[in-house]
């Protein structure tokens, strides 16, 4: 694996940051852990990542008024829980705090201690683009994480639970072909689990974005498909392949 930081505290030269603009970050920061009336939104780990680690993974987004101020993940290992929070100002990303800890066992009980932290990361943004990188500690992910290109990911996912909840609604459940009664597939959350009669096809994440209905498919992503929404009831659901032209029309299961 490759080592990630040093041991030593770290500063990482990156875009200019003025005092100004740290302390902007800090106050919105505090701001959001102040908040007690943030409703919020749970994401499975099989919604919203594709590699899961042994112990399974959890995702909460924190928002008000319809907009997301912060999304906590969390994800375990055998003895390992690796923490992610992101925290947003007019859904831009504006800092990243993760952490890295470690369940010991303790001697003669043959029980775990609390998880003592052992890496720390602290990544300032100022319009897309990393302002300050502060590391403390020794990272064991073997590559690193773009936090931006994550947080998109997720706001995708975030905003068809949040932004379109009636669509989102709407879609849960199992849906049959009108042409073809064998293919059929069921939504859970924001997860596509296809069939093939009885058969197990294939995983998909879904997410909509207002007008066009994605599937990503968990395991070989050249298999993404893109369809535009023609129509969605609690009855029907009719999309078009955008790449085929091929219109689908599916029937959901009473």
């Amino acid at each position: 694996m490759l080592v990630l930081s040093a041991l030593a505290l770290s500063l990482n030269a990156h875009a200019q940051a003025s005092s100004q603009d740290i302390e902007e970050i800090r106050e919105q920061f505090k701001w959001i852990n102040a908040q007690k009336d943030f409703e919020r939104v749970y994401f499975d780990n099989d919604e919203f990542i594709d590699e899961l680690p042994s112990e399974g993974c959890g995702m909460e987004a924190y928002y008000k008024d319809g907009e997301v101020y912060k999304i906590v993940e969390e994800c375990f290992g055998s003895t390992q829980l690796y923490t992610t929070e992101y925290y947003l100002k007019n859904e831009q990303l504006i800092f990243v705090y993760s952490q890295e800890s470690e369940f010991v066992r303790i001697p003669g009980t043959g029980e775990e201690s609390e998880a003592e932290v052992y890496y720390e990361n602290r990544v300032y943004y100022k319009d897309g683009e990393i302002i300050r990188h502060l590391e403390k500690g020794v990272s064991v992910v073997d590559k690193p994480i773009d936090y931006q290109e994550q947080y998109r990911a997720y706001k995708k996912l975030i905003d068809t639970k949040l932004k379109y909840a009636k669509q989102y609604e709407l879609l849960q459940g199992i849906w049959i072909n009108a042409d073809d009664i064998d293919d059929w597939f069921n939504v859970i959350g924001v997860r596509a689990l296809h069939y093939n009669r009885a058969d197990y096809l294939k995983s998909s994440r879904i997410w909509f974005d207002g007008r066009y209905l994605w599937f990503h498919n968990t395991e070989y992503r050249e298999e993404d498909r893109k369809f535009e929404l023609l129509e969605l009831t609690d009855e029907k659901l009719a999309m078009q392949d955008r790449l085929s032209g091929e219109v689908f029309v599916y029937e959901k299961k009473r």
